[in-house]
């Protein structure tokens, strides 16, 4: 059976994001397990003003572990890019970076980089701020090690970035850089998007594969929309992946329908995937009586 994780927000935010709890940990934290869920991915805008102490034993009170801190509002909100034209930007999104790299340390968990690469403003310089990511990568990757913090680099579909969108091609940048903590971050609604074959994309990432989102094709929970989750957890399992399967959803209909709908869905379809790979022993053939 995978792990679940759940994707939820410290920060207030707009029913618009895929964040399904929001704002502190107290109010949610008991209702995520009482669900079914192992584990959170926090969303956060700023590390240091969160206490890992007290995020901690509020996790452990519920029985939960935290799977990932996700980035992305460094990039939203704070304006943080990793390729940016501006050397001093970039140096403060790579400091950034390495706060939440010492709060992950703490919380025992990885760093999700996703929008913080930012789009390539320019496509044919494309080589150029291919190189800004790769040293700020390297930076981190070198900071990240001897905390024992793996960096999962998602691979987003071109709506929101414009380059590494599909699967096969953040996993062979990535395989290029060759650092054993930079590992591949897949989202199924990015796949669906940018992916034309499921199977041959979690193949294809097989190899650096460190951390998986779901959600269905418009968003919302497992379920909600019409990806093939059957494949998805098929394939994962064919692979040998032990991550976290954590649910980056929309809190539609609302926050906890979204939560118990999805994992209910998910956990139905490893059933259906543990029935079919059983299989009985052949029959012994009937003996004929001759009383």
């Amino acid at each position: 059976m995978f792990r679940y994780g759940l994707v939820c927000s410290l920060e207030t935010l707009t029913p618009d994001k895929p964040s399904v709890f929001q704002g502190p940990l107290e109010g949610y934290a008991d209702k995520v397990r009482s669900i079914g869920y192992d584990a959170l991915e926090l969303h956060l805008r700023n590390p240091g003003q969160v206490d890992p102490d007290k995020l901690r034993r509020r996790a452990n009170d519920a029985g939960l572990d935290f799977c990932a801190l996700s980035t992305g509002l460094e990039y939203g909100l704070n304006h943080l890019s990793l390729i940016s034209d501006e050397a001093r930007v970039r140096q403060a999104a790579i400091r950034r970076l390495t706060e939440h790299i010492d709060l992950a340390a703490e919380l025992s968990c990885g760093v999700v980089i996703g929008t913080m690469r930012a789009n390539i403003p320019d496509m044919r310089q494309k080589t150029r701020y291919l190189g800004y990511l790769s040293e700020a990568l390297l930076a981190l990757s070198d900071y990240a090690a001897p905390r024992q913090v793996p960096l999962l680099v998602e691979s987003i579909t071109r709506y929101i970035d414009n380059y590494l969108n599909t699967v096969p091609e953040t996993a062979a940048y990535l395989l290029g850089l060759s650092r054993p903590n930079l590992l591949l971050h897949i989202d199924t609604h990015s796949m669906q998007i940018e992916d034309p074959d499921f199977t041959a994309a979690i193949r294809a990432g097989a190899p650096v594969l460190g951390y998986v989102h779901v959600s269905d094709s418009n968003r919302r929970f497992p379920g909600g929309g019409n990806i093939d989750f059957k494949v998805v957890l098929r394939e994962l399992r064919a692979i040998g992946y032990s991550g976290v399967v954590t649910s980056e959803c929309l809190p539609w209909p609302d926050a906890e329908r979204s939560a118990r709908l999805g994992l209910s869905y998910l956990k139905a379809l490893e059933t259906c995937l543990d029935v079919e790979s059983y299989r009985l022993a052949p029959a012994e053939p009937e003996r004929m009586s001759h009383d």
